[in-house]
């Protein structure tokens, strides 16, 4: 036996057999003390008792292995994915806090917008480069670049970030957060290749603080407050994000 497994059954709780468990162990521990007295058919008796047990065992085995106390869900060494009750749950989860030190949050810090762009924020696992406009003479922004294709190890959620059903929730996420952790950006685009077809949406600042009704870089300093403007009262009202996305689709000429 490996010492793994070893160990893990070694960690294993111990199982409470079920009185007809017990039952069918005792009778057969009683029979093979009677057939331990009848010299004439014994080996019959061994042969059938030993195979008895043997079953058994390996039921009792399978027993402990995959079941911990009586009445328990069946266990498993697989790890279990996350479960998230429906998409805002799943941006909810997600940790832009406390990613990168606040005198490196502006727009010009290639290595902080670009944790953000391909370690944090929902669509990462498609992030495809990005481009700074820090022109002084020009709004200042950034430029987001995905590609979405088949060949990704995203899953569940992380998949369909830029499903029609969930975009305009990402799309309210990711720019929230960008004004929100970086002071200087009037604008963020997000370049999307999905699937071949191409889709660009463009959100201001100015349009960002209409949306909330309030400076957002005020969420940076308030994780309460992120939760309960950001995600509780906006990215919960369906109404109110499908119209800002309404919005920025009139805006560009859909």
């Amino acid at each position: 036996m490996s010492k793994e497994l070893d160990k893990k059954l070694q960690t294993l709780p111990k199982p409470k057999l079920r009185e007809e468990t017990k039952d069918v162990l005792h009778q057969v521990i009683m029979e093979y003390n009677e057939g331990a007295v009848r010299v004439g058919w014994w080996p019959k008796v061994r042969s059938a008792t030993l195979l008895t047990v043997s079953v058994l065992a390996i039921a009792l085995f399978s027993f402990i292995l995959f079941t911990g106390n009586e009445g328990e869900a069946p266990r498993s060494s697989a790890p279990e994915e996350n479960y998230y009750e429906n998409y805002v749950s799943y941006l909810e989860s997600i940790e832009v806090y406390d990613q990168i030190d606040a005198d490196k949050a502006y727009i010009g810090n290639n290595g902080a917008l670009g944790k953000y762009h391909g370690q944090v924020l929902p669509g990462k696992h498609y992030a495809n480069g990005m481009e700074l406009q820090t022109d002084e003479e020009q709004p200042m922004g950034i430029h987001m670049h995905y590609k979405v294709t088949e060949e990704t190890s995203a899953k569940g959620f992380e998949k369909e970030v830029f499903h029609v059903s969930n975009l305009p929730w990402t799309i309210t996420f990711n720019a929230t957060a960008y004004f929100t952790f970086f002071t200087n950006g009037d604008y963020v685009t997000f370049d999307i290749d999905y699937y071949g077809e191409n889709r660009k949406y463009t959100i201001t600042r100015s349009q960002m603080e209409d949306l909330y009704g309030r400076d957002v870089n005020e969420f940076a300093k308030d994780q309460t407050l992120w939760k309960q403007e950001v995600m509780e009262k906006t990215l919960q009202d369906e109404e109110k994000v499908q119209d800002f996305m309404e919005k920025i689709r009139v805006q560009k000429g859909e």
